[in-house]
């Protein structure tokens, strides 16, 4: 504090300029969220942490968000049992699943059998409406077989059927067929639901 003296030799006390405010830090982006505004869809998270990370974001699931129903439910299964890639299993989607070696295949199979074309080498097809599927020959010059037969035109996939393609022996396991179907499933999910309803 300073010290003044006034005219008459008096001492008097030079007024202090008033403290300035240290400038404000730009507000977080958390801070200026409200409460009813919606989560965003991405938050950092610690490298510790159990859930599974994308780069340095995770994408994470709410409730509600997406619930409705799923874009390419799995109709079955391919089981590898024999040959490069034996105990990996693939999923079957509704309608047609192309498989060849490229990722661009609904179904993949890159596992190292070179014999396996890369497009479209064999093409199993499941029918929601008569909840059946189908293995049809692709584009692949080798010959796949089902259960030792030679697949030349399209023809039942019955289950536990072995599908051979190159030198990969896969198992078919289906989830849909008469006992299941995914549109039959949400019908009796819809059911519930009014049957609750009217509780």
């Amino acid at each position: 504090m300073s010290i003044l003296r006034g005219l008459d030799g008096v001492p008097m006390q030079a007024p202090t300029p008033p403290r300035q405010k240290p400038a404000a830090a730009p507000p977080n982006k958390e801070e200026q969220r409200s409460a009813t505004d919606p989560m965003p869809d991405t938050v950092p998270v610690a490298r510790d942490s159990t859930v599974l990370t994308s780069g340095e974001y995770t994408r994470v699931h709410r409730p509600g968000a997406d619930d409705g129903p799923m874009a390419d439910p799995p109709a079955g299964w391919l089981v590898i049992v024999d040959g490069p890639g034996q105990g990996r299993a693939v999923t079957l989607g509704l309608h047609h699943n192309p498989i060849g070696r490229d990722a661009a295949n609904r179904v993949a199979l890159d596992y190292g059998d070179e014999t396996i074309s890369r497009r479209k080498h064999l093409l199993v097809t499941y029918d929601p409406e008569g909840r059946q599927f189908y293995v049809t020959p692709g584009d692949g010059t080798n010959l796949s077989y089902v259960n030792d037969q030679p697949v030349l035109a399209s023809m039942p996939l019955e289950p536990g059927a072995r599908i051979r393609t190159g030198r990969t022996t896969l198992r078919f396991v289906p989830l849909c067929g008469p006992d299941f179907s995914w549109d039959a499933a949400a019908a009796a999910d819809a059911r519930s639901g009014a049957d609750a309803g009217d509780a």
